[in-house]
């Protein structure tokens, strides 16, 4: 296996059929098999051997991001592999729900893109070989699974459920792959796979199959959705089983028999709870971003938390909102200035807050946000992490706003939040305050909070950010000095009877 370690798309290093040791890697589960990743040489082994063909791509599927549909990604994903295709129409014959999920994932991210070539590549190869109805339903999988706001993803769940209720076969064939990718659905899978399973004799044949699978997530997700699905209560309990579950995994504090009005500004505690769990969860992901991504710039490091965010905070939002009607509503948008704009000092993020409790008030305010990177003291000693802060930096920061903070990353990924004026006292102790100055882990931790903390602060508790200054800068009117980032949240909370009964905003 001496190939295993060459680049994917070294096409001279792989005859048509892949060598037998591949085979063998495959089977076996080995390391080795693991380098093979997306090889072109695998295309080989689908004639004769497409089912473990197909158990190591589900393996991929579930162990990391391989069904990208952002376009001009930078990983190497199925779309990009399947582009390379010498004999199309065998590989639809023998892996056919492979075949329409690969045409689905193309479209939508062709959609995604003015022009993708992989994409045009793959359609052009296997639409006329993949079955409509799979395709079109992981069309719609694959949009679900990268948009952000949640009424366009209110649309697609409900347009999959539609598919999946029409063409319950589609569904079937497709069970595996959506177990191997369930992480990315928010249980969309648990509660159209419990809906089915009622009575759709082809889709409890699936979920039987897929507990005998050889990929643990699928296995595992199989099981679960089981033992649902056997329990004696009805249809709809369990549905609000899976839904509630959904959502109490998101939730900092559970149960809450006593449950009583917040003690902030919004009075809400659903609305803390909500956030605080949304971006616990994208912080979680974000680690994991981090150790598995090596070393990546600050602009592409807060891209990706900026990303993660809106995903977490849409999907915690969205499913709250199933379960309860009246429940708050909290949006997450963002989007990275031009390449071409002057930047100057600007800060790296502006936040933009607006909240809404119809007929009672109105709230916008701005905020800015640094970004540092962590810095290992010594190369051997990687775990010693220390943050450059540049003077001009921060002084042009506090200049425009006196609530501005610094994200910090350490190595481990998690984010510290720090008030930039903090950092100006440790800059003025160290240097009189003049030139650039380090601080280390020691100095910030008593001080540093999580960014959830932050986050539940500046939506419901109106003690960070400002109109005037930082709500324009924040907003990006200075020219000169215009954010990198901008984070757009909008808030609304209806408000109930009791709440007005017991005073809407006393804690």
């Amino acid at each position: 296996m001496e190939h295993a370690n060459h680049p994917y798309y070294r096409t001279d290093l792989f005859e048509r059929c892949c060598p037998r040791c591949c085979l063998d890697g495959l089977k076996e589960r080995s390391w080795e098999a693991q380098d093979l990743g997306l090889a072109p040489g695998l295309e080989g082994l689908v004639e004769e051997h497409s089912g473990v063909v197909e158990e190591h791509l589900l393996l991929l599927a579930a162990d990391s991001p391989m069904l990208v549909c952002q376009p001009h990604s930078r990983s190497l994903d199925f779309v990009d592999w399947a582009a390379q295709l010498r004999q199309p129409d065998r590989f639809a014959e023998k892996l056919p729900a492979l075949t329409a999920l690969l045409v689905g994932v193309a479209r939508a991210r062709d959609e995604l893109s003015r022009f993708d070539r992989a994409a045009r590549a793959v359609l052009d190869k296997l639409r006329r070989h993949a079955n409509g109805d799979g395709a079109d339903l992981w069309y719609h999988v694959a949009l679900l699974m990268v948009e952000r706001t949640s009424v366009a993803t209110a649309g697609l769940r409900a347009q999959v459920e539609k598919i999946a209720s029409r063409r319950p076969r589609a569904w079937a064939v497709s069970l595996d792959w959506l177990f191997a990718v369930a992480t990315q659905l928010d249980d969309l899978d648990v509660v159209v796979t419990l809906t089915l399973a009622q009575t759709r004799p082809s889709v409890r044949a699936a979920l039987k199959r897929s507990t005998r699978s050889e990929i643990p997530a699928v296995r595992r997700r199989a099981a679960g959705v089981t033992a649902l699905a056997d329990g004696s209560s009805p249809i709809e309990e369990k549905l609000l089983d899976a839904l509630s579950q959904s959502v109490d995994a998101r939730r900092q504090v559970f149960p809450r028999p006593l449950e009583h009005p917040s003690s902030t500004w919004l009075s809400s505690f659903e609305l803390e709870d909500l956030v605080r769990g949304g971006v616990s969860a994208a912080v979680r992901d974000f680690t994991v971003f981090v150790a598995q991504s090596g070393s990546q710039d600050e602009e592409q490091l807060t891209a990706s938390l900026l990303r993660m965010l809106e995903k977490h905070l849409s999907t915690a939002s969205t499913a709250g909102r199933r379960l309860a009607p009246g429940a708050p509503e909290v949006e997450l948008a963002s989007r990275q200035e031009t390449k071409h704009a002057e930047k100057g000092n600007g800060a790296d993020v502006g936040i933009v807050l607006d909240v809404a409790v119809p007929g009672r008030m109105t709230a916008r305010i701005g905020d800015l946000v640094q970004v540092k990177k962590a810095k290992a003291l010594i190369p051997s000693a990687p775990h010693r992490d220390t943050w450059k802060i540049d003077d001009t930096q921060l002084a042009t920061l506090l200049d425009q706003s006196a609530t501005a903070t610094y994200w910090l990353i350490p190595d481990s990924g998690e984010v510290r939040v720090l008030p930039a004026k903090f950092l100006a006292a440790v800059r003025d102790g160290k240097t009189g305050g003049t030139g650039s100055f380090t601080v280390g882990h020691t100095e910030i931790r008593n001080s540093a909070i999580g960014l959830e903390h932050y986050l539940t602060d500046l939506i419901t508790g109106l003690w960070l950010g400002s109109g005037g200054r930082p709500l324009a800068a924040a907003s990006g009117h200075d020219p000169r000095n215009r954010p990198t980032f901008f984070l757009r949240i909008n808030v609304t909370l209806p408000l109930l009877d009791d709440q007005y009964r017991r005073g809407p905003f006393i804690g």
